[in-house]
Formats: structure tokens, C-alpha cells, sequence
């Protein structure tokens, strides 16, 4: 199966994104062995440094007057190596919920995950009467 595709998160949610990015840096380098390309980066820094680090979005904040007011627009295109990685990873609630959204819930990236919800299933309950007239009926039947 390829990633989930595009991510599309609210200008609103842009901060909790870019943040987790300059958190999670050192990281993604060390275990995916690349950051994660967010979109915002090519729009708004067409002059790009040779390399996106923390320190340079943390000096450069132009990107987040920009998507502030935008009612949806892409963060990132994924991987499914890197949306394995980004679960074990990423607590934003909007992206789990969109992995939720594209991956069927045996998908193999969510084994062992914890804050992936259990389908409900309806309860059925039985009847002891009934249960005795069954008995009774493959009773006379054999």
C-alpha cells in the first residue's frame, strides 16, 4: 500500500504542525534518515536554504502570519515507511485521525498502538429460555 498520500490540516492547526517539525527534527533524521518535506516550505521559502533545519524556521516566521487564516491546504505527502514512523511519533490528533480515515484498522503500522479505537460491536445477549428451547429443538432433532 503507498503513504496516506496529502495531509490537509486548518491554518489554525499550522503552529501545532510546524512546531512538532522543529520538536521532532534530530529525530526524523536519526530514524527515517530525512525530514519530513512540509509544504509550506516550498511557498513560502522559494529562496530555501540547502537544508531546512529548526534554527532556520525558528528565525523565519514569515510562513506562519501566511497560513494563520487558510481554511485547509496541504502539510505533507507521506510515505508508508514514513506514516509507520509518524505513528509511533506524531500525537497530532488530526493526523491520527487521518490515518484512521485511510488505513483499514489491521492495517500493519498500527499493531501495537494503543490510541487506535476498538470497533464497537453490539452486544448481543441471550436469553436463558431461548437457550433452553434451542437445546430442546436440537435435542429432538438428533
Amino acid at each position: 500500500m503507498a503513504g496516506i498520500d496529502k495531509t490537509f490540516i486548518d491554518g489554525r492547526e499550522y503552529t501545532i504542525y510546524r512546531q512538532w517539525w522543529i520538536d521532532n527534527y534530530d529525530k526524523m533524521i536519526k530514524e527515517i534518515g530525512n525530514y519530513i518535506w512540509l509544504y509550506p516550505f516550498s511557498t513560502f521559502y522559494p529562496n530555501e536554504p540547502e537544508e531546512f533545519t529548526p534554527e532556520f524556521l525558528i528565525s523565519n516566521t514569515q510562513d506562519l502570519k501566511k497560513y494563520k487564516n487558510v481554511n485547509e491546504f496541504p502539510i505533507w505527502n507521506t510515505s508508508e515507511k514514513v506514516d509507520k514512523w509518524l505513528i509511533k511519533n506524531c500525537e497530532i490528533e488530526s493526523y491520527r485521525n487521518r490515518l484512521l480515515e485511510v488505513y483499514s484498522r489491521k492495517w500493519i503500522g498500527f499493531k501495537g498502538h494503543r490510541w487506535i479505537p476498538k470497533p464497537k460491536f453490539k452486544q448481543k445477549y441471550f436469553n436463558s429460555r431461548n437457550l433452553n428451547k434451542n437445546k430442546l429443538l436440537i435435542k429432538n432433532i438428533i
